[in-house]
């Protein structure tokens, strides 16, 4: 379990964060930093520029008994920077201008042939008491202060800012304090659904020394396990986690160290030293694009045909119109023919065709939005399959690419003799 000691708050002032104008990613990178050095994010929290606000969430933090604050925004020279105000009212500390930090503000700015305007210089006052943090690569300076326990950082909104500042005085001054020993394990899991994993998870004795999360991502439900004990016992409670799995393990688990998709398959056909080619329609190339969006792809990637007409499809693919014509270009057929069409036209081992109705038009009664039918060219057969995928046109185009992609590599795994490649 989390030790106090070891939990951090994080707290970033703005309105434009409240009201969704900017995304929060300061938060984001800090947590993933905290999480790396062994610190848990107790809190997450986006504040608007009020006072109310800000004395309510801080005596909730000061009640959890949280003693180390990361406070980012409101550092600015403008009226709704209020950070400096609010801390130092909540302090009891009036604020103290320190001329040594003004001089470095008026530098930046006269060395680069801007105007220095008098409201800068707020920007040199910090609450009584504080260290003043220098910034690297901005003119606001940051600043710590210690009050009954708590240590609260302030740096600046700016990304790069508090980026440069968490990296050059929190990060050390984290590090000084003991950090804590953290392990983590990573599940990439494919073919099954949240409340699949949930129910899977429940018949696992996890231990009070073991926490987890689930996160879906582009091409795969990701399972992380959290310990502040050893790695020993999160391998402990991966493998009862697998046993809960059963005999569908194997098509379920993509991989035990982060490794996606794409990079799961890539590994599978270097090992075999065989190639791949795909033939899209209604995926438009995405399968191609995100196979090559892996460094070394050429290695087992040939080429792909995005045949969306159908005179493409009988023309570089060598689709029979008459298929078409009698099954539509949706259908089992047809994208069994695709599959063939590219395996032979490209000279390779396995080939993924797709052919579907994305919508949000072109559906019929019997041929819905969302139908996807696929088809997967292994070296000694063609298998297809259909899916009706629920979403807008761009997430049921993205379903198909990740679902031909996980058939694809089950296949892989599941075949049995290995076919000397052409190439």
């Amino acid at each position: 379990m989390s030790n106090i000691k070891n939990q951090v708050a994080i707290i970033n002032l703005g309105t434009e964060l409240t009201q969704g104008f900017t995304q929060n990613t300061n938060a984001h990178w800090i947590s993933g930093r905290l999480r790396d050095m062994g610190f848990d994010t107790a809190y997450q929290i986006a504040l608007p520029d009020s006072a109310d606000t800000w004395n309510s969430t801080w005596n909730m933090i000061r009640e959890a008994g949280v003693r180390m604050v990361i406070i980012g925004g409101g550092l600015g020279p403008t009226a709704d920077d209020k950070t400096r105000d609010l801390i130092a009212k909540t302090l009891n500390r009036p604020l103290v201008y320190h001329p040594e930090w003004e001089e470095p503000i008026k530098l930046w700015f006269t060395s680069r042939g801007k105007p220095y305007s008098a409201s800068n210089q707020i920007q040199a006052c910090f609450p009584e008491g504080a260290l003043v943090l220098d910034n690297p690569v901005g003119t606001a300076p940051g600043f710590q202060v210690t009050h009954e326990g708590i240590t609260l950082f302030a740096t600046p909104g700016v990304p790069s800012e508090a980026k440069a500042m968490f990296e050059r005085h929190i990060a050390p001054w984290l590090l000084a304090q003991g950090a804590p020993k953290f392990f983590t394990k990573e599940t990439r899991l494919a073919e099954i659904t949240e409340s699949d994993l949930e129910l899977v998870l429940r018949k696992v004795d996890f231990t009070e020394e073991v926490s987890w999360s689930s996160l879906p991502v582009k091409d795969a439900l990701v399972l992380r396990m959290y310990s502040h004990k050893s790695p020993e016992i999160l391998e402990t409670v991966q493998a009862r986690f697998e046993k809960a799995l059963g005999e569908k393990a194997h098509s379920i688990i993509v991989s035990r160290d982060g490794k996606n998709m794409v990079q799961v398959i890539m590994e599978l056909l270097n090992a075999r030293h065989e190639m791949i080619a795909t033939a899209e329609s209604c995926t438009g190339g995405l399968i191609a694009s995100e196979i090559v969006s892996e460094s070394g792809s050429s290695a087992i990637f040939a080429g792909s045909i995005v045949a969306y007409q159908n005179e493409v499809k009988t023309q570089l693919l060598g689709v029979p119109s008459d298929l078409i014509e009698q099954y539509g270009a949706v259908s089992e057929p047809v994208v069994t023919a695709m599959a063939k069409g590219a395996q032979q036209a490209f000279h390779c081992d396995w080939a993924l065709a797709t052919s579907g109705i994305a919508g949000p038009h072109g559906g019929t009664e019997e041929k819905p939005v969302g139908l996807t039918w696929m088809a997967i060219a292994t070296p000694n057969k063609i298998f297809a399959f259909q899916e009706k995928f629920l979403g807008n046109r761009e997430q049921i185009r993205l379903k198909s690419v990740y679902r031909v992609l996980s058939r694809l590599r089950i296949a892989i795994l599941e075949q049995k003799i290995t076919c000397t490649s052409v190439h």
